[in-house]
């Protein structure tokens, strides 16, 4: 409700009148995805664009109108957006580590769907023996039972020569 005011009165005091105030009208919709943050539409489907793996440029294009824009203007405009607009680079930031934590998610219920599938094929009596302890070692190589180990032994530094006597008394006993 808005106060606005009329005629005075006798004494001088402007009399007020509450008159209904009109809704303020909003020239850009605010995404309701976008949380605190408040993002426009286009800011937002600017930063989902980006998330599914367009450039920065690509996104711009697919989110404002930039038919009439040159390349270089639209490039300089997705960058400004990108990294100068705080609410616009904390979205992509935010975005970014729900992708990360997804992609973690979804390798752990791989992992244990492998794993799932290797006991059972390890515990099933009607399934061959040789693939029944192959799916066993896999199972302890998971679980760090067996751990393939290279060695190799340092023979102390030679010299040139003792290299040149090592290499022809090997190859005497190939046969060459």
């Amino acid at each position: 409700m808005k106060k606005t005011p009329t005629s005075s009165t006798s004494k001088g005091k402007p009399k007020l009148t509450v008159v209904a105030a009109s809704e303020p009208k909003k020239t850009r919709k605010r995404s309701p995805n976008a949380g605190a943050s408040q993002l426009t539409d286009k800011q937002e489907a600017f930063c989902m664009a980006v998330m599914s793996g367009s450039s920065f440029s690509e996104a711009y294009r697919a989110a404002y109108d930039a038919e009439n824009m040159a390349d270089a203007t639209v490039h300089r405009e997705a960058y400004r957006l990108a990294a100068e607009n705080p609410k616009v680079s904390t979205r992509l930031e935010q975005m970014a580590v729900e992708k990360e934590a997804e992609q973690r998610v979804l390798g752990l219920s791989r992992t244990d769907l492998v794993l799932k599938q290797l006991q059972e094929i390890a515990l099933n009596e009607d399934v061959q023996d040789g693939a029944r302890v192959r799916a066993l070692e896999l199972l302890g190589k998971n679980c760090g039972l067996w751990i393939d180990r290279v060695e190799t032994t340092d023979k102390a530094e030679r010299s040139a020569d003792e290299i040149e006597a090592d290499i022809e008394a090997r190859l005497k006993r190939l046969g060459m």
